[in-house]
């Protein structure tokens, strides 16, 4: 091993050394990267927009003012990015100097971008902090087309929004655009590449925005049981006798119930809701999670650390969390990615069905069943079946080259 290659480094290097797990890892930085840059890719709300000799900037505004959280965090991510990117540039210089792997710095940014990211959303989440949208109740495009070229706005590439409607534009195939005849709105002769749903809405919009959905529903999901299992599986490993019994009994009591159809359940009685299907697949996805810790929690409490923490007079917390855990969540690691696979398929399969998420929030899923109704709306099967079909793929390539590079029989073979 060469002086300072800490463990990290030695998966990170086992893991580039399985081309398709890390093709999978540049696979989902695009991924990432659309759900991040929503806003910028499409939207309805001009970027600028000169009317006469004022100039308004209602993008930005809109940008603090979401209808829904999920929006919100992710639009903050996108205007914590320039001020990460920076960051990361003057830190890769001291990174150079210290000569920290590749692995490294990639684990330690993308950390500070999701401690960027949360500390703005709190400051911005203060009422009074963010600017109130003031032009909520305007229609950009419409006012610049009756203006007839004295007002005008510069746009996203894409100048639809997510929940824009066009009912003289329902269930049009990819690349339909409006004669100019029949345009009503400035927008209205720019074409639909990936076609429109059942009220007119721009499938490419809303495939772009349903990355969003798709991405949140399973870090939350995975983040809630990852947390819950660990602190269960590494307090029933460590103290074992009547503790680890009865968190044993809890974990076969909640694989009785499978989250799938627990969530129709409480669909049926409260209604659908994202944040209640993130939710269920956290707290019944834990089990798994308990047991590959408690297992590496046994092993590590019989080691020699261990037994020197205790004779030192370390507390219990400390010996747990700070010096077992630690070592014992690479088996718990290897199943996050498979993880969010499986919670993506989650709520893709209840909104085809109808219970996923609330209308108008755009959904894979919700794209799905619009053209489960009625085949001859091909674009509506195929285009959210690519993606979902994709993110999948690509997660479960990325568990399966963590699982390799953690494996150590694995390592011992290269």
């Amino acid at each position: 091993m060469p002086q300072g290659e800490t463990y990290i480094d030695i998966v990170w290097k086992q893991f580039k050394a399985n081309t398709f797990a890390y093709a999978a890892v540049w696979a989902m930085i695009p991924l990432v990267g659309v759900a991040i840059f929503a806003p910028l890719l499409c939207s309805n709300q001009p970027l600028v927009f000169f009317e006469g000799d004022t100039t308004l900037f209602p993008w930005g505004r809109a940008l603090f003012n979401p209808a829904d959280p999920v929006d919100f965090l992710f639009n903050m991510a996108l205007l914590g990015f320039i001020p990460w990117v920076m960051t990361v540039w003057l830190q890769n210089r001291r990174w150079k100097r210290l000569q920290a792997s590749a692995g490294r710095r990639m684990w330690v940014a993308s950390f500070e971008y999701i401690l960027l990211t949360l500390v703005l959303g709190g400051i911005f989440a203060i009422p009074g902090v963010a600017p109130q949208n003031s032009f909520a109740s305007r229609t950009f495009t419409e006012e610049q087309f009756r203006s007839s070229g004295r007002n005008y706005g510069i746009y996203a590439p894409i100048p639809f929004g997510a929940t824009e409607q066009d009912l003289d534009s329902i269930f049009k195939p990819p690349r339909y655009r409006k004669h100019a005849q029949e345009a009503r709105d400035a927008n209205d002769t720019f074409p639909h590449w990936l076609g429109t749903d059942n009220v007119g809405r721009d499938v490419l919009a809303r495939m772009v925005y349903g990355t969003r959905i798709s991405i949140t529903v399973g870090m939350v999901a995975v983040g809630i049981y990852l947390t819950i299992g660990s602190i269960a599986g590494a307090l029933a490993g460590y103290f074992g006798g009547w503790l680890d019994i009865l968190i044993s009994r809890i974990i076969e009591v909640v694989l009785l119930f499978p989250s799938f159809f627990l969530i129709l359940t409480l669909v049926a009685l409260v209604g659908p809701s994202i944040y209640m299907i993130m939710v269920v697949i956290g707290i019944t996805g834990w089990p798994t999670i308990a047991r590959l810790i408690r297992g590496e929690v046994l092993k590590q409490r019989a080691t020699d650390y261990v037994s020197a923490a205790q004779a030192l007079g370390f507390s219990n917390s400390r010996i747990i969390f700070r010096h077992i855990l630690p070592n014992a969540l690479s088996p718990a690691l290897v199943a996050v990615p498979f993880g969010i696979a499986g919670a993506i398929i989650t709520e893709a399969g209840l909104s085809l069905l109808g219970f996923g998420v609330r209308p108008p929030t755009p959904s894979w899923g919700t794209l799905l069943k619009l053209g489960s109704d009625n085949y001859t709306y091909w674009w509506l099967v195929l285009i959210p079946s690519l993606g979902i079909f994709f993110t999948v793929t690509v997660f479960n390539l990325i568990g399966s080259g963590l699982r390799d590079a953690m494996d150590p029989r694995l390592r011992a073979t290269h």
